[in-house]
């Protein structure tokens, strides 16, 4: 596997900054189950690009950071920042999944929901077959079916 790219520490103004962007990787990190060193990558993979997209609106939204500084902290352009925080703001009435990570990240809050798409992640991970995989999420669906009545 490919080593990740970090981020240069002379990239930050001051130690707060980068305490606060690293903050804000762990939780979107969290929140949306993408590790900590693929936020920042430059991995297209759609979970990872969501967790980027994600990331610059929570930068956005909740620092006062400029957009050509959020840019330099995640290694990327304003434009791009831009870019990410319009896909959040345009994608979250369409997509329940955006719109809930968007919903938390406007109010700071993690909803308890996002563990059934963790199992279900888990399960599509551990087992080989398509038909193992199935049964496997169908039961963990159901269980929490039986969890919720």
């Amino acid at each position: 596997m490919k080593k990740q790219k970090t981020i240069k520490e002379e990239v930050f103004k001051s130690t707060n900054d980068r305490h606060v962007f690293t903050q804000a990787v762990r939780w979107i990190s969290k929140l949306t189950q993408t590790d900590t060193t693929f936020v920042t990558s430059k991995s297209r993979i759609r979970d990872v690009v969501l967790a980027r997209h994600a990331l610059a609106y929570y930068m956005k939204k909740h620092t006062e950071f400029s957009l050509m500084y959020i840019g330099s902290m995640m290694g990327k352009d304003h434009a791009t920042i831009i870019h990410s925080v319009n896909q959040i703001k345009d994608t979250a009435p369409f997509d329940m999944y955006i719109g809930t990570v968007k919903e938390s990240i406007d109010t700071k809050t993690m909803p308890s929901h996002f563990t059934l798409r963790e199992e279900i992640k888990n399960a599509l991970k551990t087992y080989s077959t398509p038909n193992t995989r199935t049964e496997a999420i169908l039961n963990i669906i159901s269980t929490y079916e039986n969890q919720s009545t």
